[in-house]
């Protein structure tokens, strides 16, 4: 069960927006919608052929710290089906073990499915304490700039935990926190921050 407590301090490039946060099982999920990432002309490219990345990063935050207690991210695939006139999302996330790929008929439900989340895991609620108010900062970046950066969610996709390459996951993890810290809108085509109203976790649990 989640308490909602107030509005967080709004970072300086991110706007308040009210977050549904809820505990299912032992993980704390979200549910938000960041489809006005697109802009008309963004919506119309979609049937180019050309592919579309978005990139969606959450961060955990104890209300006054700057540093997150937990982080998760999505990455979004958008390709169109010239031949089949249907569009492909490929879904993957770093708390989902595979990744998911949806069949759309339409470039609006390419744009909701790349930029919702759904009950969307960010936390094991049960490390988190309960005493505490939290809130989520949330971005989303239309076709991030760099390929490096790119690279490297996939490569942290596949191996969330640090497997892998030594040291990967937490360079990665340090640029994670910085998107939140310093945002450069320049690091993408568009990119869309917001932050969610402060919540407390209460000792019951949702089924």
């Amino acid at each position: 069960m989640i308490i909602v407590i107030g509005h967080a301090q709004g970072e300086a490039a991110s706007t308040v927006r009210t977050v549904g946060i809820s505990r299912k099982g032992n993980q704390l999920v979200v549910s938000v919608g960041l489809q006005d990432l697109f802009g008309p002309r963004d919506i119309e490219r979609l049937l180019s052929g050309f592919s579309t990345r978005v990139l969606i990063r959450v961060a955990l935050l104890r209300d006054g710290v700057s540093e997150p207690v937990a982080t998760a991210t999505r990455l979004a695939e958008v390709v169109y089906d010239l031949w089949d006139e249907r569009l492909r999302v490929r879904l993957s996330a770093s708390k989902a073990s595979t990744s998911q790929t949806l069949v759309v008929s339409t470039a609006q439900a390419a744009v909701d499915a790349a930029t919702s989340l759904a009950g969307f895991a960010i936390a094991d609620a049960d490390t988190l304490d309960g005493l505490s108010p939290y809130h989520l900062s949330v971005r989303a970046d239309l076709n991030p700039i760099s390929d490096e950066l790119v690279t490297n969610v996939r490569r942290w996709l596949s191996h969330p935990s640090g497997r892998g390459r030594a040291g990967s996951a937490d360079s990665f993890f340090g640029s994670f926190v910085s998107v939140f810290v310093n945002p450069r809108i320049d690091d993408s085509e568009r990119m869309l921050q917001v932050t969610s109203q402060s919540f407390l976790l209460s000792e019951g649990r949702s089924p």
